[in-house]
């Protein structure tokens, strides 16, 4: 065979795999039709160990990577550094090489007892030392010099697939650290933002019911509720009980992105797309795929991506903003929010067809003020959690102080229950705490002092602008920023003034 046919036919066998000890088999098997050969073997040389490693190796019927070290004496440290000007050592009699002995020694166990001739080729990239390639034939004096000429044309190749075999076993090793690291820190990240469902037997026990009736299924879900009651925390409950537990679970507060950059957002956009679009961005639908999406406070998408995300609940079909390729997508819809969207469809504010594809299995969370049996697990809850992040001692509840909380009823809800066990336990300075200073006494829910407590209250929006504009006064003004009225009522500042706007607030900044 003419050395060119040889060299092809040889690379093909050899590269014909991405791993490397499958390619030395069908290249050996080629090879041993024309050069004798028995056992095909790859070496690294470790200088910090004195030692060879065999890391890969096959015979015509067999193949493995492996890690056979093989120590070297400090006499023999010279024989792995022969001669530059040497590409190939043909070694006959493995006695006139102690390096060679050392190896057939070690391949025992994997080929049996044979006495074997050697050639080894030295694989440079450049100056570089990448391996040697061992070819072992059973006998004495089976290599020609045409032998040698042939295996060292295969010089360049082997380097190739065994810097490329190596690299890849790196980035596959760094990949399932990746893998296990990430799975560690979903488990770590899962337990620091476990949030206790306080109520679940007491108060919201008929609510826990349709969640584990409905976590189990890919079903959208539409959460309900006023402002503070914690319609995040039952989100976070489905996602926790379904078979998505541990697929990404990707949460997105509609009313704190600007209507312009929604739909880029939700389904990302290619360079281009727009003034300010540099580079291709990912969506929060294509992060969220095999999961979940959590679209807080839905009553504020605007129309067009009101369009998209219908499209995405009929088809699981999505494009980027900027681009007509279709994506294909996975992501169960849970969504929530304190508006009453029957009445944003009869508006026209909010297309129907959406509503409906939503309101599969709508889930109501109760207000506080129809739960006031929940308050004093509340109360234990908030002030441990107060003490823990500020490093206080636990305050003892005056007597009385837990009717005093259910005396109230709560228009801002467990946000508001917060915020004012968290203010109390600050001022009360390791005294018995009281609620007093908070007057929780008052009901601004009432139309009148004079009228029927059981029938006349305010409308949603009417408690709602009652609450913010007494916060505002609290923060003499002020909505943005530490101790703002928008860090006091946990809402995003963007969405605070749009509210103020909405329902008409006047404010007043005081100095």
């Amino acid at each position: 065979m003419d050395k060119d046919r040889f060299y092809k036919q040889a690379v093909e066998a050899l590269t014909g795999s991405l791993n490397l000890h499958l390619g030395l088999q069908h290249c050996l098997q080629f090879m041993s039709k024309v050069i004798p050969g028995d056992v095909l073997s790859v070496h690294l040389w470790d200088e910090n160990l004195c030692s060879l490693r065999i890391i890969a190796s096959a015979d015509v019927s067999s193949s493995r990577a492996c890690d056979i070290i093989i120590p070297i004496e400090e006499d023999f440290r010279y024989i792995p550094r022969w001669e530059q000007t040497i590409d190939v050592k043909t070694v006959n009699d493995y006695q006139d090489d102690p390096i060679s002995g050392k190896v057939q020694e070690h391949l025992k166990s994997i080929y049996g007892n044979h006495s074997y001739s050697h050639m080894i080729s030295r694989i440079k990239i450049g100056d570089q030392r990448i391996c040697d390639i061992a070819l072992l034939a059973r006998g004495e004096n089976r290599f020609t010099s045409l032998h040698t000429e042939l295996f060292s044309s295969l010089n360049s190749p082997f380097g190739i697939a065994v810097s490329n075999s190596i690299k890849h076993l790196e980035i596959k090793k760094m990949h399932e650290n990746l893998l296990k690291e990430n799975q560690h820190l979903k488990h770590k990240i899962a337990g620091i933002n476990r949030v206790d469902v306080i109520g679940c037997t007491t108060g919201l026990k008929q609510t826990m019911r349709q969640v584990e009736a409905i976590a189990l299924t890919d079903a959208p879900v539409l959460i309900l509720g006023e402002t503070g009651v914690g319609k995040d925390v039952i989100a976070n409950e489905i996602q926790t009980l379904s078979t998505r537990k541990d697929a990404p679970f990707i949460r997105v507060n509609c009313g704190a992105i600007p209507e312009n950059l929604i739909d880029s957002e939700l389904f990302g956009h290619e360079k281009g797309a727009f003034t300010g679009a540099i580079e291709r961005q990912i969506g929060r639908f294509e992060r969220a795929h095999k999961g979940t999406l959590f679209l807080d406070e839905i009553g504020e998408l605007s129309k067009q991506a009101q369009v998209r995300l219908l499209r995405v609940l009929q088809n699981g079909e999505m494009e980027r903003v900027g681009s007509n390729s279709t994506i294909k997508v996975d992501v169960r819809i849970i969504a929530a929010t304190n508006r009453s969207l029957d009445k944003m469809v009869e508006n026209n504010t909010f297309r129907a067809d959406l509503y409906y594809r939503l309101c599969l299995f709508p889930i109501t969370v109760p207000p506080l003020r129809e739960r006031l049996e929940d308050i004093p697990l509340f109360a234990n809850h908030f002030i441990a959690q107060c003490c823990n992040k500020l490093h206080l001692p636990t305050p003892k509840i005056a007597l009385g102080e837990i009717a005093n909380l259910q005396s109230y009823h709560w228009p801002g809800n467990v946000r508001e229950l917060s915020n004012v066990i968290e203010r109390a336990v600050i001022s009360c300075q390791e005294a018995e705490l009281t609620f007093s200073t908070v007057e929780v006494r008052h009901t601004p829910y009432l139309l009148s002092t004079q009228q029927d407590p059981e029938t006349m209250f305010y409308t949603l929006d009417e408690i709602n602008k009652n609450h913010i504009e007494k916060v505002l006064l609290f923060t003499k003004g002020k909505i943005q920023g530490s101790n703002g009225a928008a860090e006091l009522l946990d809402i995003n500042p963007h969405t605070l003034r749009s509210r103020i706007k909405k329902l008409g607030i006047q404010v007043k900044t005081l100095h």
